[in-house]
């Protein structure tokens, strides 16, 4: 019996509307950081303007290879957390990729961002495995062509600029595969 009063006090009216709120507040967190309109696979991937740390200028589709973009925000992905740990893991292996010109791994940070902010972040030897392959871009425009509400976002993109893979965080055995079979 004192276990179904208890109950009946968990599960008051006051409770229970608390109980709502909070699983709603949190489905639509989860829901808007999964990315919901980004681009998916076999949508054509927007060209965009990027700029090296070193001030080459290139666009998206002057890189003749396939193309691992991801999207970083220098306020949040080089500060620490779980995605940060992630995408650190596996960057070695996206940046042996891209040296055997498999495909080319191009990171755009935050174009608010200065030059020499992103320069002194990556100077920490925790991130120095993404130097050389940091550009910056109009990121609003990229934002928006790519769908995004959040970053980070991962897109694998195919020589014909077709998007091949797309996920919060690429998982490296699904990028091998694919570039294996589009070989």
């Amino acid at each position: 019996m004192r276990c179904c009063e208890r109950l009946r006090k968990l599960l008051n009216r006051k409770s229970t509307i608390v109980f709502i709120v909070v699983g709603i507040s949190f489905f639509m967190l989860f829901h808007y950081r999964s990315n919901p309109n980004a681009l998916k696979i076999g949508a054509k991937a927007p060209d965009i303007s990027l700029e090296s740390m070193n001030g080459e200028k290139i666009n998206l589709y002057d890189i003749k290879e396939p193309v691992m973009l991801a999207f970083f925000n220098t306020n949040t992905f080089l500060s620490g957390g779980m995605y940060t740990h992630l995408y650190l893991k596996n960057m070695p292996y996206f940046k042996s990729i891209d040296k055997i010109n498999k495909a080319k791994l191009v990171i755009i940070t935050d174009g608010d961002q200065r030059k020499n902010i992103i320069r002194e972040k990556l100077s920490d030897s925790r991130y120095k495995i993404l130097e050389n392959n940091v550009y910056s871009s109009n990121n609003k425009l990229a934002q928006t062509e790519y769908g995004l509400s959040i970053w980070p976002h991962f897109f694998l993109i195919d020589s014909n600029k077709q998007i091949i893979y797309a996920a919060k965080v690429p998982t490296v055995e699904i990028v091998d595969g694919i570039l294996d079979r589009s070989q």
